[in-house]
């Protein structure tokens, strides 16, 4: 960490506090951090902030803080936090009970332990190019019970809830209208003092009956089990919140710590975490277009045999919604067009792209159902716009599956979901092995950032870790039958001996 730098201007008056206009000329202090965010700090930078707050706070000419850095309020993702809770919330505590206003300036994104640190501030000054999120979520742990309750004393509860339950990230401008800071691009920061001195009164005097904090909770559990069924992770997030809600302060930090360690050990948090790491890893480098694309082909491959044995686009697409993608295949290559979608390194597949050959790309597209703007794809699209069954895709995929002797019968949604994934899992673990210069974290971000893998699952690599060894058993029955996803990767075999001797 730097040397603090402080510097004196002039502020009307303190903040929540009544202040004779004689007041008017006392100085404010500009503290300027280049360093990161708290939870990188050590003891040694904690001790030498927390002195610095508390040296200027004690000094009767000084009646505000205004606090700066370019890093300062930006959490490095996907970083186990160096300091412990109890040592980052000494931290926020000096800012929160300095004695004098502290004022955040933030230019860039506030995440994490920088969001921590702006809550604890008694106002917040933002640049429009500053964004707001992933409150504690990208390093593996649960927003503290104060940070829960500073949140909350700023914004409602259904918005707080979408920073640290729905994974909400927001623009100056939005949290500017939620209430999260009080000002866009102050040019005169003194001035502005006063002006959110009022804000700040009011907020602390605005309470809300236990009966409507306790019916927005429940509307919000009954979103999650609506929006994310499948997912742990947001339900105890929302936990939190509504333990620090509704439990008297001992008890719900009580309660917090218990919800941390089971937090802490689930596989959902642990795949953020993964995802953050490696979107810090994929900004650093650009693997080039054809490496998503090559992730990509063995998923869409996979997809189309499923087709040519009985499923059909729309069972595909609502698996494919269902598992955390943000749009199915089918949907995507009506709207985008068939050769962007169903496409190895920019070109649609040919015969020698194949493990079995499956002809169902060719009859499409020399029916002339090759999607995109006003061409027709795979679903009928009705007057009211809702997508509907094609009697002429159905033939379609009836003559592929004749062409290679396949029997059409109808088949589960678990089986389509687990023969998709595996086929991912080992394309990308093929991939790896051919290109030693990238790693399972930037594959997976890749998948993550490019792909619309659910951020939530970390990727199909991060997903072979715990479920290589049935993967490959399930890779090696399929093959038996018929060669469609192809050999299981010598990666995913490592993986699953790995598994079975800690097992």
């Amino acid at each position: 960490m730097s040397e603090f730098s402080a510097r004196a201007d002039t502020v009307p008056s303190v903040i929540g506090r009544l202040r004779p206009r004689a007041s008017l000329n006392a100085p404010v202090v500009d503290l300027r951090l280049d360093c990161p965010a708290p939870s990188r700090w050590d003891a040694e930078h904690r001790d030498a902030f927390i002195n610095a707050i508390q040296e200027r706070a004690a000094d009767p000419t000084v009646r505000a803080i205004v606090l700066k850095g370019r890093r300062l309020f930006s959490d490095p993702a996907g970083v186990p936090p160096l300091l412990s809770p109890k040592d980052l919330a000494e931290v926020y505590a000096a800012v929160a009970e300095a004695g004098v206003p502290v004022i955040a300036v933030i230019s860039g994104p506030c995440t994490g332990s920088g969001l921590d640190l702006a809550l604890a501030c008694a106002a917040r000054f933002a640049a429009p190019a500053a964004t707001f999120g992933d409150l504690a979520a990208g390093c593996g742990r649960l927003p503290s019970y104060h940070s829960l309750m500073r949140l909350t004393a700023l914004v409602d509860l259904e918005q707080a809830a979408e920073l640290c339950v729905f994974d909400a990230t927001w623009d100056a401008e939005q949290a500017k209208a939620f209430g999260l800071i009080d000002a866009l691009s102050p040019r005169n920061i003194p001035a502005m003092i006063d002006k959110v001195g009022e804000a700040a009164r009011l907020r602390r005097a605005r309470s809300v009956e236990p009966e409507v904090i306790a019916a927005q909770l429940y509307g919000l559990r009954v979103r999650l089990r609506r929006e994310a069924p499948q997912r742990d992770a947001p339900l105890i997030r929302l936990r939190a919140l509504e333990c620090a809600m509704q439990m008297p302060p001992r008890r719900a930090v009580v309660e917090l710590e218990q919800l941390q360690a089971t937090y802490g050990q689930s596989l959902e948090a642990k795949a953020l975490v993964y995802a953050a790491r490696g979107e810090v890893l994929l900004r650093r480098r650009s693997p080039g277009l054809e490496v998503a694309s090559e992730l990509l082909w063995p998923l869409m491959r996979e997809a189309i045999h499923l087709l040519d044995e009985g499923a059909t686009p729309a069972q595909l697409d609502r698996v494919f919604l269902r598992f955390g993608f943000r749009e199915g295949p089918f949907t995507a290559s009506d709207r985008r067009g068939l050769g962007v979608v169903f496409s190895r390194h920019g070109a649609l597949a040919t015969s020698e792209d194949w493990c079995s050959y499956s002809p169902t790309l060719d009859l499409l597209a020399d029916a002339g159902r090759t999607g995109g703007v006003g061409t027709p794809g795979w679903f009928r699209c009705g007057p009211d716009g809702r997508k509907g069954f094609e009697p002429e895709v159905e033939d379609l995929l009836q003559a592929s599956a004749t062409f290679q002797r396949l029997q059409r019968r109808q088949l589960s949604d678990d089986l389509v979901t687990e023969r998709c994934l595996y086929a991912a899992m080992n394309g990308a673990a093929h991939l790896l092995e051919a290109r030693p210069d990238l790693s399972p974290e930037v594959l997976d971000a890749i998948w993550l950032r490019d792909l619309g893998f659910p951020r939530w699952r970390g990727g199909p690599l991060f997903m072979a870790r715990t479920d290589g060894g049935h993967a490959v058993a399930t890779l090696n029955a399929w093959a038996r039958q018929r060669i469609t996803a192809g050999a299981p990767s010598d990666l995913l075999r490592r993986l699953a001996v790995q598994q079975t001797q800690s097992g």
